[in-house]
């Protein structure tokens, strides 16, 4: 797995490398230098700076590009205050340029423009003219450069008040977390990481890679049956919720990514209608009422003789006292691994005491409203700071927590990583079953719980935009994902084979 940094570890990273013997007007220059040959530079070409680093790095930027006979044009937000930007500003008036200039004069009238305004370590509202420099490079025609991350976007955790929307971003060294995070991924545009040099003295945040879950997929043997990889089961549906055919989806995506056997358990008066739906799956009835399923502790025993993997909660409606009951049990009494999600975590919020003293691995997948009503944190809080909030919650009640969104994060209180490939084209109705029916596949092979979530949610999304490219993100199915899963699934096979000794 690569890894991404915070805003804190990577300005240790930098003040470590600079006390290990690199000047750091040199390392401004390898930034600059960087920046300037990872792309073409054609046309008209603004730098807008501001007063710190950043803008020091876009100083260092145009002295570059003028030695290259490139001309570009230098506006100043405001006068640099960073030792280093003023080295480069000095630099480039006693060489003779003179396209420097107050960004009030600006009319941001360019071909390429190149945001150095803020950098990495600034926090809160942009106000004044920095807000309106932002204003007006989003509004102009300009192809817009960020160097390391767009002007106003919070580093950490991807949340702005004023950013500048990127249409493409040459980060540094580590990519930051907040350039995947919350809104980050819209205001980035292309991302480029460039290489300077700066060594990696933090642990980070990992990111999810090809060849990471390509390793959960190992040659099969021939003389094997369905047995030999795991039967799972999924426990859902209600009256206003039955849902057959999306349990049903869920159930053949835990046999795409790989189970051997797979049981839908649902209230009894739906076995036929779950039956019709249920083709390579079996069906088996809970005890119900009204519609829902309520504890019985002799037919959850017959359901999951032989059980590896379940998933608990999907469509199994507000019953919540009833669904904690089970779900207390389960945990409390089969050393098995344990999904729940949807109206699951709903009826867990009720009392995490459930989660004391467990047999069972526990893995949760809430979306960031579920986990606000997990933790008692608001969503805001959560938006905040997603990675350390996923963390510390994993850690403390002993479960694997899989936080859905744009990037997913994956934690189970040890460990911590993104998936970054999620998109607009999985935010439907019946998305989420899909995602846990490709965890319970691979838990139910003898997968851990922590690869097996975070291999999950990278295959459904790269699933998912894959049939984006066809369908357009607009017009992506669940179902369409859970057909197409195999095919993604080959691809991972296919790449170990070449790539992965």
């Amino acid at each position: 797995m690569k890894i991404a940094l915070t805003p804190a570890e990577m300005a240790y990273c930098d003040r470590t490398t600079i006390g290990g013997g690199v000047p750091s007007v040199e390392l401004m220059r390898r930034v600059a230098r960087a920046v300037y040959d990872s792309r073409e530079w054609r046309g008209s070409v603004y730098i807008i700076c501001g007063k710190g680093n950043n803008g020091g790095d876009g100083l260092a930027l145009a002295d570059i590009m003028e030695a290259d006979g490139i001309h570009p044009k230098v506006f100043l937000v405001e006068s640099p205050t960073s030792t280093d930007a003023l080295y480069y500003l000095n630099k480039l008036r006693e060489g003779g340029f003179s396209e420097i200039y107050d960004a009030d004069g600006c009319d941001y009238d360019c071909d390429i423009l190149v945001d150095c305004i803020f950098g990495t370590g600034f926090k809160g509202s942009p106000d004044g003219r920095y807000a309106d420099a932002i204003k007006k490079i989003n509004s102009s025609r300009a192809y817009t450069v960020c160097v390391d991350i767009p002007s106003g976007l919070d580093g950490a955790n991807g949340l702005f008040d004023v950013c500048v929307k990127g249409d493409e971003t040459l980060t540094v060294q580590y990519p930051k977390c907040g350039l995947y995070l919350n809104d980050g991924k819209d205001m980035t545009g292309k991302l480029t990481v460039v290489r300077v040099g700066i060594g990696l003295h933090a642990d980070g945040c990992e990111i999810v890679e090809e060849s990471d879950v390509a390793k959960l997929f190992p040659k099969r043997r021939n003389n094997s049956h369905k047995g030999s990889y795991g039967k799972s089961a999924i426990m859902g549906g209600c009256d206003s919720y039955m849902g057959a055919v999306k349990l049903a989806a869920a159930g053949l995506c835990a046999l795409r990514s790989g189970g051997g056997l797979n049981m839908l358990i649902v209230p009894s008066s739906h076995i036929k209608s779950a039956a019709q739906t249920a083709v390579e799956t079996t069906v088996f009835g809970m005890s119900e009422k009204d519609g829902a399923m309520v504890f019985d502790r002799a037919a959850i025993d017959c359901a999951l003789k032989s059980v590896d993997a379940i998933a608990i909660g999907m469509g199994i409606g507000g019953g919540y006292e009833e669904t904690l009951k089970i779900i207390r049990y389960i945990v409390a009494e089969y050393p098995i691994k344990v999904l729940i999600d949807a109206d699951g975590l709903n009826a867990l919020s009720l009392d995490l005491g459930a989660l004391e003293n467990c047999k069972a691995q526990v893995i949760l997948t809430p979306h960031i409203k579920e986990m606000s009503r997990l933790c008692g944190k608001s969503v805001e809080e959560i938006k905040s700071d997603p990675i350390n909030t996923s963390k510390e919650f994993a850690e403390k009640h002993n479960v694997t927590v899989l936080l859905k969104g744009a990037s997913s994060v994956i934690s189970d209180g040890k460990r911590v990583c993104m998936m970054i490939d999620g998109g607009a084209e999985l935010s439907k109705g019946g998305s989420g079953d899909t995602l846990s029916g490709v965890t319970l596949g691979l838990l139910s092979q003898g997968n851990g719980a922590y690869e097996s979530a975070y291999a999950a949610a990278y295959i459904t999304a790269r699933t998912a935009r894959k049939l984006a490219d066809e369908y357009s993100e607009y017009g992506v199915l669940p179902s369409d994902v859970s057909r197409e899963l195999a095919r993604i699934i080959k691809e991972n096979n296919d790449y170990k084979k070449e790539n992965i000794r």
